[in-house]
């Protein structure tokens, strides 16, 4: 099932409609954004290591694959990740609002009260972004590409 049909950069979960929760969450903001912010699209194709995301409140994982022609949300944790964001729904909405310049890196949303409360969730180990020290780009691409603002 594609998230997007009409967009340049369409993604698909790979589940189709039995995707998981947090599968539908995080292809729904991908799609919307490319959709919205059609600039985003170079940088999701720069992207070129996975992504994977485990919600701590569900217990559902899945795996994010940016490729030239599109993205493919995977349910599950699949490989081995560049990037894992271990954290509640809720705490994955929260980062998603974040703003982010020149394809993330310029992390312009950390600044701000909203993105130091997500600071200090990950110092107090409470959101952990795997990956975050040894592939910090793909880290603050993939934010940059499921913040909605």
């Amino acid at each position: 099932m594609s998230i997007t049909e009409a967009n340049a950069y369409p993604v698909e979960l790979e589940a189709g409609d039995s995707a998981n929760g947090v599968s539908s969450i995080v292809g729904t903001l991908l799609g919307q954004n490319f959709e919205n912010f059609p600039e985003r699209v170079r940088f999701a194709k720069r992207t070129s290591r996975p992504v994977a995301v485990y919600s701590t409140d569900t217990e559902q994982a899945c795996t994010i694959m940016f490729r030239g022609h599109g993205a493919i949300v995977h349910d599950g944790l699949i490989g081995r990740p560049a990037v894992t964001v271990r954290a509640s729904v809720d705490q994955i909405l929260d980062v998603s609002q974040l703003k982010m310049k020149r394809g993330g890196l310029v992390p312009v949303g950390f600044f701000t009260k909203r993105g130091m409360s997500v600071l200090g969730q990950i110092l107090r180990r409470k959101l952990v972004v795997k990956g975050l020290l040894t592939h910090p780009i793909t880290a603050l691409r993939f934010i940059a590409l499921v913040s909605v603002v």
